[in-house]
């Protein structure tokens, strides 16, 4: 199970990454809580049709306590860690954001020894500084700093936000997941992240602009395969990530996504090879070869 885990570490990330490229192209016409609730919904949706054909009860007899940490776990990672993300994305852009989201594996490294008492050893601390240098080094071509002061101040600080909440909400249900059905958590946490979302949207100053998202049009060519890949694939990918694999593992894989946008945005958006992006793939490969192997 400890191979199924890097597997779907690394899936998680090639899943994100290409929602990354869709998400870009719907965040310029959708609002972050338009497009954070649109994608909740729809992974909701798919959802309970999965938890039925898998045979996966909606009301398992767990405590209350589980239902409320992966509860809590959706509302921070999903309700304020996903809409802090996509206010990031659209004033920081794709090159800054990356470099942000360099945060997340130190982070998760510091966090997981702290309060779960895992340890990584010499040969995953070195798998994760090759993955955060080759994230810095191959956004560091595609960075571009044109913009004002203030919309890069409050990018940075929503997207620390988000990395912070995302990070505490993986934390805080990594040890109820070792006898809990990925299934079943993923369903709980989008339940409460999506609860939390029409509760803002509610009070959202352009609530009928927000749930307009709802109505069928032409963004929806890019948001529902992003919602579908991006967060019903790669959220199933990533709890299953975590639950048979070391938490500090799991994230060394997922910070994969920058690198696989890489590739894909070479790919399908024609933009140019360059010499740093190639070395960042080559250090990131060797990067995520160590950390599986500890």
């Amino acid at each position: 199970m400890q191979l199924f885990g890097i597997l779907c570490s690394i899936g998680a990330a090639l899943f994100w990454a290409m929602a990354v490229i869709m998400f870009k192209k719907s965040g310029d016409t959708l609002s972050p809580t338009a497009l954070n609730l649109f994608k909740g919904v729809v992974t909701l949706m798919l959802l309970l049709p999965t938890l039925w054909l898998a045979d996966v009860s909606l009301f398992p007899p767990h405590p209350a306590t589980h239902w409320l940490r992966f509860g809590l776990s959706g509302l921070l990672g999903i309700t304020l860690a996903d809409n802090f993300f996509f206010m990031a994305l659209k004033r920081l852009g794709a090159g800054l954001w990356a470099v942000v989201d360099c945060l997340y594996l130190p982070m998760v490294i510091v966090f997981s020894g702290i309060f779960l008492g895992e340890s990584i050893g010499v040969k995953g601390m070195l798998g994760a500084a090759c993955v955060v240098i080759a994230i810095m080094a191959g956004s560091y071509s595609g960075i571009s700093l044109n913009r004002e002061r203030r919309d890069l101040v409050i990018g940075l600080c929503f997207g620390l936000a988000a990395v912070g909440f995302l990070v505490i909400s993986i934390i805080m249900v990594k040890p109820l997941l070792e006898d809990t059905s990925v299934l079943w958590a993923s369903f709980v946490r989008i339940l409460a992240g999506v609860s939390g979302l029409l509760i803002i949207a509610g009070f959202h100053p352009e609530r009928a602009t927000v749930m307009a998202v709802f109505k069928p049009s032409a963004v929806w060519k890019t948001a529902l395969p992003a919602a579908i890949v991006g967060n019903y694939l790669a959220m199933l990918a990533w709890l299953a990530g975590f639950k048979f694999t070391l938490v500090a593992v799991a994230a060394i894989l997922n910070q994969l996504s920058t690198i696989f946008t890489f590739i894909l945005a070479a790919i399908f958006l024609k933009e140019p090879v360059t010499l740093p992006r190639l070395i960042a793939t080559l250090l990131a490969v060797c990067g995520a070869v160590l950390a599986a192997s500890v």
